[in-house]
């Protein structure tokens, strides 16, 4: 599987005219080769030539972990009185005018330490040659993600029976991230998001310690991985009978949710999964609430491409997955976000998941 991975990112190299592509210690050098290490001031460097075998230079803290992915690529560690750079410009031979692909997440100091050893090269985005290889998921990665939608689904209900009044936000987040990673996540995909009341109407409300109370929309968000691949769900939820305009409100995300989602059929530009799911909310008269995209790309990543957004034309193609998230928030007073993470296969959509969108009254 890597080795399919690491030609096609080279033949996607070359049709782009990168001589190197230089990969931090993210999500891209993990799809490349099953390397994860945690990111800090000590350089990790994937470099990815046009051609030939990848080489990984990291602190030899991590010679062992690395050593466990067999011949995947060549190592080479360095020792914290060594500098790495003079490492890197032993196996890079950067011509000037070439062109050199850096990933979007390199710490900016480390990318200004090995930048001298490019002299004469322009820099491009190595999304230009990450993205459209990660974009479409094979088989695997789609059964790692709808495992990792199952666990969303099964924490969802879980956290909704914890709902009370008197609990306080960062109360359910900590028993959210307990049970995410007790029932079998590796890690969360995001800090979770616990908005109660009138925290609602901020789509990244950061949990605080509001209490609950009588009649509060609370909306949860949050995520684990699987093998690597995250979730992300997002439900709302009523502390008692809701009021007629709050279930109201509640009846038009759900439905824009609904809209959404049917559209997304292959062959479909992305910008119009957008104006089904917004076109609800608009001819209900609450266009000027609905304040972020209908959704985000997931995989490695939480937030990849496909972005589903007004001016994206990409045309979505089977093994594409993305969030259908629309939300109404309304400034002081509560917010209604319903989120599902949704595959475009040769049927048509599939959600992973599959937890209850209708309005829950607790």
């Amino acid at each position: 599987m890597l080795e399919k991975r690491v030609a096609n990112v080279q033949q996607l190299m070359r049709d782009n005219n990168v001589d190197y592509m230089l990969l931090a210690p993210t999500p891209n050098m993990f799809y490349l080769t099953g390397l994860e290490t945690s990111p800090d001031e000590r350089l990790q460097l994937l470099i990815v030539p046009g051609e030939g075998p990848l080489e990984v230079v990291i602190p030899e803290m991590y010679a062992e972990t690395a050593e466990e992915k067999g011949d995947k690529f060549n190592l080479h560690t360095w020792a914290d009185h060594e500098n790495p750079v003079e490492i890197v410009g032993d196996i890079v031979r950067a011509e000037e005018g070439g062109a050199i692909a850096v990933d979007q997440k390199m710490w900016a100091g480390h990318f200004l330490s090995i930048k001298p050893l490019f002299q004469g090269c322009s820099f491009v985005d190595a999304n230009l040659i990450m993205s459209p290889a990660r974009v479409i998921k094979d088989s695997r990665e789609l059964e790692l993600l709808k495992e990792a939608g199952e666990l969303a689904d099964q924490v969802m209900e879980l956290a909704a029976q914890e709902i009370r009044v008197g609990l306080m936000e960062r109360e359910l987040v900590l028993f959210i991230e307990n049970k995410l990673k007790t029932l079998g996540a590796e890690g969360l995909s995001f800090s979770p998001i616990v908005a109660s009341g009138p925290n609602a109407s901020s789509p990244h409300h950061i949990p605080g310690d509001r209490q609950f109370e009588k009649g509060d929309f609370i909306v949860l968000d949050f995520g684990g991985k699987v093998g690597g691949y995250c979730s992300d769900i997002t439900r709302t939820f009523c502390i008692g009978e809701a009021s007629n305009k709050a279930k109201q409100v509640h009846r038009i995300v759900q439905e824009a949710n609904e809209k959404g989602y049917f559209a997304s059929t292959a062959g479909t530009p992305c910008e119009d999964v957008d104006r089904a799911a917004r076109e609800v909310i608009d001819q209900a008269g609450y266009g000027e609430y609905f304040i972020h995209r209908t959704g985000h790309g997931i995989g490695l990543d939480c937030h990849e491409d496909p972005y589903i957004v007004e001016g994206n034309t990409t045309l979505l193609e089977q093994g594409m997955t993305f969030s259908i998230e629309p939300g109404i928030y309304l400034p002081g007073e509560m917010g209604v976000r319903i989120e599902d993470i949704a595959a475009v296969t040769e049927e048509g959509p599939v959600r992973f998941n599959n937890f209850p969108r209708g309005l829950i009254e607790l």
